[in-house]
């Protein structure tokens, strides 16, 4: 991953300064693969608590390895982030670096659960690839759902990169319902966005928008 990812020290650190170090606080960590964003956020903050949610084990086991002295800060989860049972407001920021360009528009709508497992006017940070223009994006959406049809392949997970443009990841965190979602830093090839939860008010009247306005357009 650092080597696909250009400017990637810059990144991670960028990714690592955003979470805030406040004793205790409890970070859900999704698509957390080997846990490079998590030797930093260890060496700043040796309180922290993290859950770690991936579907490979052999990574999961790598990252419980090289973290082996801070297993009783870490709850490692083996299982799709769009299956696991989250605890309602149990965490204070949440986080998904280089993981969520596996999965199109729609399939991220299904992640407002994110939103319900923060606490308070909790963070959500995703930090992942993106493409330029939206005309890239449908181009890569079409090349999947053709190579699928190709081979008969049959519904489940796939390693294959489906960046949103900057334009569409900001919207589709919007149609989710979080507050002040904001483009913080691109770094090449890939780009920070940070997202809050909104206070209970201001949920209540963005639904009532987002009922008499529809989902925002994508074009």
């Amino acid at each position: 991953m650092k080597n696909n990812i250009k400017e990637s020290a810059k990144f991670y650190r960028e990714v690592e300064r955003l979470v805030l170090v406040t004793a205790g606080i409890r970070i859900l960590d999704l698509g957390c693969g080997t846990g490079l964003e998590l030797d930093e956020i260890f060496r700043l903050n040796t309180t922290a608590r993290i859950a770690c949610v991936d579907l490979s084990q052999k990574m999961l086991e790598i990252l419980r390895i090289k973290h082996e002295d801070r297993l009783d800060s870490l709850n490692l989860i083996t299982g799709s982030y769009f299956e696991v049972d989250l605890p309602s407001e149990g965490f204070d920021i949440a986080i998904s670096v280089q993981s969520m360009h596996h999965f199109g528009y729609k399939q991220k709508l299904s992640l407002k659960k994110i939103l319900h497992s923060l606490a308070g006017n909790g963070t959500y940070i995703e930090a992942d690839y993106v493409v330029d223009t939206t005309i890239e994006e449908m181009g890569l959406s079409k090349k999947y759902e053709s190579l699928r049809s190709e081979h008969d392949a049959p519904d489940g997970f796939y390693h294959f990169d489906l960046p949103l443009s900057i334009d569409n990841q900001q919207a589709v965190l919007e149609e989710a319902v979080f507050s002040t979602v904001r483009h913080h830093a691109r770094y090449e090839n890939s780009s920070i966005f940070v997202s809050r939860k909104p206070t209970s008010k201001r949920r209540l009247i963005d639904g009532k928008q987002r009922r008499a306005t529809g989902p925002p357009s994508r074009c």
